[in-house]
């Protein structure tokens, strides 16, 4: 409750007047319904009050911190509200647009105080107690529509990286990598003593996610200190450790960040063989019973905060992006069955830890990429470049998602988020990005792509849907937590899991509504795998299957999985 003494008059009436809760308006009522607050500004409102927020800004590194301030940017901050309703002048005329304007100018105080709190606590001097920079930043909020009238529409789809891939799990986020399943049975309900099919030990670090083949799960793992990098098997029926491949020893030690670990990529599998970069151990590739097949050295990466890209399989090549920093960044593809290079190109230091997408485009296949500064389109057989566009920020993790015949990018901490074109040669961003928003991107987690909206959910706990087709915010919710997983979706319903291993699912639509909540009890920062109508986590100390206890039609379904394997490499 606020304490009336401490705000202005102006404040006052609006709470009186108005409805004051989350930007929803009442037509029929005067005052400040008039001039409700965007989503974004009712969102960050909320948090002025909220113990979920306060819990999550305790956590913010200064990096972090440079972005959080930056939300007092939207589209309806204060001196946005002011110029939009004829200047200073008549604003305070009005009382009803002075309490509206004075409502917007409490939040941003607040907010700017709470997080001017927070650089005290880092002895850190906060970048907006410059007027100049403030007001740049004011200035600057807002969605920009691009100049795409030449830009011819084009179909686009993610591709399998082999063919069956669809009935599988076979790398990071998926069949077509894109978050996306075609299962039709999601686990609503689970604990670490509910619904809980088995729950395996893992030996090691890791955040690389599970991937799956038939009766096979593949993780990696490292020792906390490097030496030891593994390519783990488990039994998909019971979790029993089928057998562990180690890597060949690194020759020198990356520096890391905090959360990555030595075995943060995910590993990619066509069901015949299963490759792993691990950073200076190089990428290997074994076959599913855990033989080696081949191993190639990359050479050293002294990149800040240390590797975290994956491979990606097309056709019969293996591609590899890891930008650095510092060092020499890679950019190479590599033949699947024998690890002989197949081409490879010089590109520039930047920081980037992103994973590329391989897509069908209109008539011909292109690969992705979600660059430093820029989005790239290179053709997948000799890595040369066809289109790039400007907009993304100098750090980009998230991986590219598509549908409604565009590619959407986010990068940064509250940066970017782009629709764009798929196409075009050379520099095409003054005529292939259809819309971009300047803020409230997502950091690590990657979007997702559903029935025409996109949805983010970022670092520090904000879940955003948006209309795929000119970026505009549907609807903005907070959750418990900050999030590293990337959201996955299955029959119109989507998961997200925080940090500290707790779920939540929620309904993809025009409004956020929660179907169910659930909590792991461990940190999970890997983005989970679904097959089989169960779950799989990979938590700090353990591989997780979840689904319905009386389950049994997964043997069976093993059972075949495995027949078929063994056919396949029969022959």
């Amino acid at each position: 409750m606020h304490d009336l003494r401490v705000l202005g008059p102006a404040v006052i009436l609006w709470m009186l007047v108005g409805t004051a809760v989350g930007g929803e308006t009442n037509p029929k009522s005067g005052g400040t319904d008039r001039f409700p607050l965007s989503t974004e500004l009712a969102v960050l409102e909320r948090d002025l009050t909220s113990g979920d927020y306060r819990a999550v800004l305790a956590t913010m590194i200064p990096t972090d911190l440079e972005a959080e301030w930056q939300r007092v940017a939207t589209s309806d901050n204060y001196l946005a509200f002011s110029e939009q309703h004829g200047g200073p002048a008549k604003v305070a005329a009005d009382p009803t647009l002075h309490a509206a304007y004075d409502r917007r100018r409490h939040i941003a105080d607040t907010f700017l105080g709470m997080i001017r709190e927070a650089y005290a606590k880092r002895r850190r001097r906060p970048p907006f107690d410059d007027p100049a920079k403030l007001e740049t930043a004011l200035r600057s909020a807002g969605r920009h529509s691009g100049q795409h009238g030449s830009a011819k529409q084009v179909s686009v789809r993610a591709l399998l990286p082999v063919v069956g891939a669809e009935r599988q799990w076979p790398r990071l986020r998926g069949p077509d990598g894109q978050g996306t399943t075609f299962d039709t049975k999601l686990p609503l309900h689970w604990g670490p003593s509910e619904n809980i099919v088995w729950k395996a030990d893992i030996t090691g670090r890791g955040n690389s996610s599970p991937v799956i083949w038939d009766d096979r799960i593949l993780i990696t793992t490292a020792a906390a200190d490097g030496r030891e990098r593994n390519i783990v098997c488990y039994s998909r029926n019971d979790g029993r450790l089928l057998w562990q491949y180690a890597a060949p020893n690194a020759t020198a030690k990356e520096s890391l960040y905090t959360k990555n670990t030595f075995a943060s990529s995910t590993a990619v599998t066509d069901g015949q063989r299963v490759i792993a970069f691990f950073g200076n151990g190089g990428l290997v590739c074994v076959d599913l019973e855990g033989r080696p097949q081949w191993h190639a050295d990359l050479g050293l990466f002294p990149t800040m905060h240390g590797p975290g890209t994956s491979p990606v399989l097309y056709n019969d090549e293996v591609i590899c992006i890891q930008y650095q920093s510092r060092g020499k960044s890679l950019f190479a593809a590599f033949d699947k069955r024998t690890g002989a290079k197949l081409w490879q190109h010089d590109c520039e230091n930047a920081m980037c830890w992103s994973t590329p997408v391989v897509l069908r485009v209109g008539d011909h296949d292109q690969l992705v990429y979600n660059g430093s500064n820029y989005i790239a389109g290179y053709e997948p057989e000799t890595g040369k470049e066809l289109w790039r566009v400007a907009g993304t920020s100098h750090e980009a993790i998230p991986t590219v998602v598509v549908g409604g015949g565009l590619l959407f990018s986010a990068s940064g901490r509250n940066g970017p988020t782009m629709g764009i074109r798929p196409g075009g040669q050379g520099d095409v961003t003054g005529t292939h990005v259809v819309w971009r928003n300047l803020r409230g991107g997502p950091h690590v987690p990657s979007p997702l792509y559903h029935d025409g909206r996109v949805y983010i959910v970022n670092d520090t706990g904000i879940a955003t849907c948006l209309d795929a087709s000119d970026g505009r915010t549907i609807w903005q919710h907070r959750l418990r937590g900050r999030f590293s997983m990337s959201p996955i979706e299955a029959e119109g319903r989507i998961l997200v899991t925080t940090e500290e291993g707790h779920s939540t699912i929620f309904k993809a639509g025009d409004t956020f509504q929660v179907i169910a909540e659930n909590d792991l009890g461990e940190p999970t920062l890997a983005t989970p795998a679904l097959l089989g109508g169960r779950l799989y986590f990979r938590s700090a100390a353990h591989l997780w299957c979840v689904g319905r206890g009386d389950d049994k039609a997964q043997s069976t379904s093993d059972e075949r999985s495995t027949k078929r394997q063994a056919r396949i490499q029969a022959r």
